[in-house]
Protein backbone atom coordinates (compact mmCIF):
# COMPACT_ATOMS: atom_id res chain seq x y z
CA UNK A 1 0.00 0.00 0.00
CA UNK A 2 1.24 3.50 -0.82
CA UNK A 3 2.55 5.58 2.04
CA UNK A 4 0.92 8.69 0.56
CA UNK A 5 -2.69 7.46 0.50
CA UNK A 6 -5.73 7.91 2.72
CA UNK A 7 -3.73 9.34 5.63
CA UNK A 8 -2.44 12.27 3.56
CA UNK A 9 -5.91 12.79 2.10
CA UNK A 10 -7.17 13.13 5.68
CA UNK A 11 -4.53 15.77 6.40
CA UNK A 12 -2.24 13.52 8.43
CA UNK A 13 1.46 14.08 7.77
CA UNK A 14 3.14 11.55 10.03
CA UNK A 15 2.33 8.80 12.53
CA UNK A 16 4.53 7.17 15.15
CA UNK A 17 3.14 3.98 16.71
CA UNK A 18 4.29 1.76 19.55
CA UNK A 19 2.70 -1.34 21.03
CA UNK A 20 2.23 -1.04 24.79
CA UNK A 21 3.92 -4.21 26.02
CA UNK A 22 3.29 -5.90 29.35
CA UNK A 23 6.57 -4.41 30.58
CA UNK A 24 5.52 -0.93 29.43
CA UNK A 25 2.24 -1.30 31.27
CA UNK A 26 3.97 -2.36 34.48
CA UNK A 27 6.19 0.72 34.26
CA UNK A 28 3.21 3.02 33.71
CA UNK A 29 1.49 1.43 36.70
CA UNK A 30 4.68 1.98 38.76
CA UNK A 31 4.89 -1.69 39.71
CA UNK A 32 8.15 -2.44 37.90
CA UNK A 33 11.67 -1.19 38.47
CA UNK A 34 13.51 -4.22 37.19
CA UNK A 35 16.12 -4.04 34.45
CA UNK A 36 14.38 -6.38 31.96
CA UNK A 37 11.45 -3.96 31.67
CA UNK A 38 13.60 -0.87 31.36
CA UNK A 39 13.82 0.48 34.88
CA UNK A 40 11.31 2.39 36.95
CA UNK A 41 10.82 5.44 34.72
CA UNK A 42 7.22 5.86 33.60
CA UNK A 43 7.98 6.54 29.95
CA UNK A 44 8.03 4.96 26.52
CA UNK A 45 11.35 4.00 24.92
CA UNK A 46 12.04 3.97 21.19
CA UNK A 47 15.22 3.11 19.25
CA UNK A 48 16.89 6.51 19.07
CA UNK A 49 18.76 6.26 15.78
CA UNK A 50 15.72 5.18 13.80
CA UNK A 51 13.11 7.38 15.45
CA UNK A 52 14.96 10.63 16.19
CA UNK A 53 14.46 12.21 12.74
CA UNK A 54 10.69 11.70 12.70
CA UNK A 55 10.24 12.65 16.36
CA UNK A 56 11.96 15.96 15.68
CA UNK A 57 9.43 16.65 12.94
CA UNK A 58 6.53 15.94 15.30
CA UNK A 59 8.06 18.02 18.10
CA UNK A 60 9.72 21.00 16.36
CA UNK A 61 10.49 23.23 19.36
CA UNK A 62 13.37 23.03 21.83
CA UNK A 63 13.53 22.98 25.62
CA UNK A 64 16.67 23.17 27.75
CA UNK A 65 16.87 20.95 30.82
CA UNK A 66 19.66 19.66 33.03
CA UNK A 67 20.45 15.99 32.72
CA UNK A 68 23.34 13.68 33.61
CA UNK A 69 25.36 12.99 30.48
CA UNK A 70 28.93 11.76 30.23
CA UNK A 71 29.14 11.34 33.99
CA UNK A 72 28.15 14.90 34.90
CA UNK A 73 25.23 17.31 34.82
CA UNK A 74 24.82 19.22 31.57
CA UNK A 75 22.24 21.42 29.90
CA UNK A 76 20.62 19.34 27.15
CA UNK A 77 18.44 20.66 24.32
CA UNK A 78 15.38 18.44 23.86
CA UNK A 79 12.82 18.49 21.04
CA UNK A 80 9.40 19.35 22.42
CA UNK A 81 5.99 20.45 21.25
CA UNK A 82 2.29 20.61 22.06
CA UNK A 83 0.27 17.40 21.81
CA UNK A 84 -3.49 17.08 22.22
CA UNK A 85 -5.20 14.10 23.81
CA UNK A 86 -8.88 13.37 24.32
CA UNK A 87 -9.52 11.81 27.71
CA UNK A 88 -11.34 8.49 27.74
CA UNK A 89 -13.73 9.69 30.47
CA UNK A 90 -15.33 12.15 28.07
CA UNK A 91 -14.17 15.32 29.82
CA UNK A 92 -12.76 16.76 26.60
CA UNK A 93 -9.34 17.29 25.09
CA UNK A 94 -6.22 18.46 26.90
CA UNK A 95 -2.97 19.84 25.52
CA UNK A 96 0.39 18.89 27.01
CA UNK A 97 4.01 19.68 26.24
CA UNK A 98 5.69 16.47 25.12
CA UNK A 99 9.45 15.92 25.24
CA UNK A 100 11.69 13.62 23.24
CA UNK A 101 14.79 12.88 25.32
CA UNK A 102 18.07 11.59 23.93
CA UNK A 103 19.79 8.44 25.25
CA UNK A 104 21.16 8.33 28.78
CA UNK A 105 24.57 7.02 29.75
CA UNK A 106 23.01 3.76 30.97
CA UNK A 107 20.72 3.23 27.97
CA UNK A 108 22.74 4.59 25.03
CA UNK A 109 20.51 3.35 22.20
CA UNK A 110 17.10 4.48 23.48
CA UNK A 111 15.27 7.76 23.19
CA UNK A 112 12.37 8.26 25.54
CA UNK A 113 9.02 10.01 25.80
CA UNK A 114 8.62 10.84 29.51
CA UNK A 115 5.55 11.30 31.71
CA UNK A 116 3.27 9.09 29.62
CA UNK A 117 1.13 8.17 32.64
CA UNK A 118 0.71 11.83 33.62
CA UNK A 119 -0.11 13.12 30.15
CA UNK A 120 -2.20 10.32 28.68
CA UNK A 121 -3.18 7.94 31.47
CA UNK A 122 -3.16 4.18 30.96
CA UNK A 123 -4.49 2.15 28.05
CA UNK A 124 -7.37 -0.23 28.59
CA UNK A 125 -6.31 -3.74 29.59
CA UNK A 126 -9.34 -5.77 28.50
CA UNK A 127 -7.91 -8.94 26.85
CA UNK A 128 -10.74 -8.88 24.31
CA UNK A 129 -9.33 -5.63 22.89
CA UNK A 130 -6.06 -7.33 21.91
CA UNK A 131 -2.80 -5.41 21.73
CA UNK A 132 -2.83 -1.73 22.68
CA UNK A 133 -0.90 0.81 20.60
CA UNK A 134 0.18 4.33 21.50
CA UNK A 135 -0.09 6.67 18.51
CA UNK A 136 1.30 10.13 17.83
CA UNK A 137 -0.43 11.57 14.76
CA UNK A 138 0.80 14.78 13.18
CA UNK A 139 -1.98 16.66 11.42
CA UNK A 140 -1.45 19.82 9.38
CA UNK A 141 -2.12 22.07 12.37
CA UNK A 142 -1.50 19.93 15.46
CA UNK A 143 -0.21 16.65 16.90
CA UNK A 144 -2.64 14.32 18.65
CA UNK A 145 -2.04 11.27 20.85
CA UNK A 146 -4.30 8.22 20.92
CA UNK A 147 -4.50 4.71 22.25
CA UNK A 148 -5.70 2.27 19.57
CA UNK A 149 -6.60 -1.38 20.08
CA UNK A 150 -5.99 -4.38 17.86
CA UNK A 151 -9.64 -5.42 17.84
CA UNK A 152 -10.71 -2.00 16.56
CA UNK A 153 -7.97 -1.96 13.94
CA UNK A 154 -8.95 -5.38 12.60
CA UNK A 155 -12.62 -4.33 12.63
CA UNK A 156 -11.87 -1.39 10.33
CA UNK A 157 -12.58 1.35 12.89
CA UNK A 158 -9.40 3.27 12.04
CA UNK A 159 -8.05 4.69 8.78
CA UNK A 160 -7.28 1.89 6.34
CA UNK A 161 -3.74 2.97 5.54
CA UNK A 162 -2.88 3.37 9.22
CA UNK A 163 -4.37 -0.04 9.98
CA UNK A 164 -2.47 -1.68 7.14
CA UNK A 165 0.93 -0.43 8.29
CA UNK A 166 0.45 -1.20 11.99
CA UNK A 167 -0.98 -4.68 11.49
CA UNK A 168 1.51 -5.52 8.73
CA UNK A 169 4.28 -4.67 11.19
CA UNK A 170 2.65 -6.71 13.95
CA UNK A 171 1.92 -9.71 11.75
CA UNK A 172 5.19 -9.71 9.78
CA UNK A 173 6.95 -13.10 9.87
CA UNK A 174 10.22 -11.20 9.34
CA UNK A 175 9.97 -9.23 12.58
CA UNK A 176 12.50 -10.42 15.13
CA UNK A 177 11.06 -12.71 17.80
CA UNK A 178 9.90 -10.91 20.94
CA UNK A 179 10.64 -7.48 19.43
CA UNK A 180 8.10 -4.78 20.24
CA UNK A 181 5.78 -3.57 17.48
CA UNK A 182 6.89 0.00 16.79
CA UNK A 183 7.34 2.09 13.71
CA UNK A 184 6.35 5.20 11.84
CA UNK A 185 4.66 6.40 8.68
CA UNK A 186 5.95 9.60 7.05
CA UNK A 187 3.44 10.61 4.40
CA UNK A 188 5.49 13.67 3.40
CA UNK A 189 8.71 11.78 2.73
CA UNK A 190 6.68 8.76 1.56
CA UNK A 191 8.54 6.31 3.78
CA UNK A 192 7.49 3.89 6.50
CA UNK A 193 9.46 1.94 9.07
CA UNK A 194 8.62 -1.17 11.08
CA UNK A 195 11.33 -1.73 13.67
CA UNK A 196 12.58 -5.26 14.12
CA UNK A 197 12.18 -6.52 10.57
CA UNK A 198 15.07 -8.93 10.09
CA UNK A 199 16.76 -7.01 7.27
CA UNK A 200 16.24 -3.43 8.54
Amino acid sequence: MAVNGSLRTAGILRVVYKQVSAGDLRKLQAVSNDAPTGGGARDFRLPYREFDPVMRKLLPHTKQLQRVRGGGRKVVHFPCGPVKYRKSNGTGAIEVELLWEDPTDTRPTEGRIPLIHKHFGLPKTDPELGAAFFLLMQHKTEVRAHYAYERDLRAGKWDGELTYHILSCKDSPSRRAKSSVQGYIDCVAEVEHCHGIADD
